[in-house]
């Protein structure tokens, strides 16, 4: 990734600034809930009514802000996916030419198919990862944005909001603990089924021609057995992450709303 340096920077940059933009964008929003509630309360007491221009002032400039934090960070996703592209492109050029210098024992010890899926499904999914983890570590900022822009409204309803945390990374670590050794049995046994099925068909002549046609099959059976319990359980597992944090992200939003619905009724904080 060291050639790419310049590229990673821009990205970070774009980040950055994508979560300025971002995190301000509620509390300018938040101004607008508020000018609609003092507005309403108003009208009720029969004092005045809602300020629709000075709401409108409050939205445009929220618009104004979400606009301005997508458009950089399209810019910071079209960058990154241009250098993983570029890196997969640079992995698959140099094993194909150290392909072409590795002895003959290398590929007497290992059948086609794992070599062909080293090249393709595991530089795919390092590529993956790369597009996604690189850019989520990256946006880390987000999260520092956030917190800075959450004590700014209330330090007892962040407080509340970070107890959840603990809970998730506890429930998140376990299932990712479970998960992972599956995800590593799919990528090895989809190497092993690639390479059965290739000299199978490669092979078939001889393998008529000596009755292996059962063997083969039972072969192929057991391996794809494992392959499909390996695979059923990784994507079950890493399927379970979304509905857990969403409860125990409406514990939070249970909490956080309590405390706030006090805080604005005692007038320690706006309404929005």
């Amino acid at each position: 990734i060291g050639n790419y340096k310049f590229a990673i920077l821009a990205v970070m940059i774009f980040a950055a600034i994508s979560t300025v933009f971002s995190v301000a964008g509620p509390k300018v929003m938040g101004k607008a809930t508020t000018a609609l509630a003092e507005g309403l309360m108003k009208k009720i007491a029969g004092t005045g009514g809602i300020d629709f221009t000075r709401i409108g002032k409050i939205l445009l400039l929220t618009l104004g802000l979400y606009l301005t934090s997508t458009v950089f960070n399209f810019l910071q996703g079209w960058i990154m996916t241009g250098v993983t592209q570029k890196i997969c492109y640079r992995l698959r050029k140099e094993i194909s030419e150290k392909i072409n210098r590795m002895p003959m024992k290398y590929f007497e010890s290992r059948t086609y198919g794992e070599v062909l899926s080293r090249i393709t499904n595991d530089v795919d999914t390092l590529g993956q990862g790369l597009n996604q983890s690189v850019t989520q570590v990256i946006s880390t900022a987000t999260l520092i944005g956030v917190v800075v822009m959450m004590l700014t409204i209330s330090p007892l309803m962040t407080l509340i909001a970070f107890i959840i945390l603990p809970v998730s990374a506890i429930l998140m670590s376990t299932v990712v603990k479970f998960s992972q050794k599956y995800f590593r049995t799919q990528q090895e046994y989809l190497g092993h089924i690639n390479g059965q099925v290739e000299e199978s068909y490669g092979g078939h002549l001889v393998i008529k021609a000596f009755n292996k046609e059962k063997d083969m099959v039972k072969t192929f059976d057991e391996t794809n057995g494992v392959l499909y319990e390996s695979a059923w359980k990784s994507q079950f597992l890493s399927g379970l992450m979304q509905p857990i944090m969403a409860f125990v992200g409406n514990l939070g939003y249970a909490g956080v709303a309590i405390s706030g619905g006090l805080l604005a009724i005692r007038g320690t904080i706006g309404v929005g």
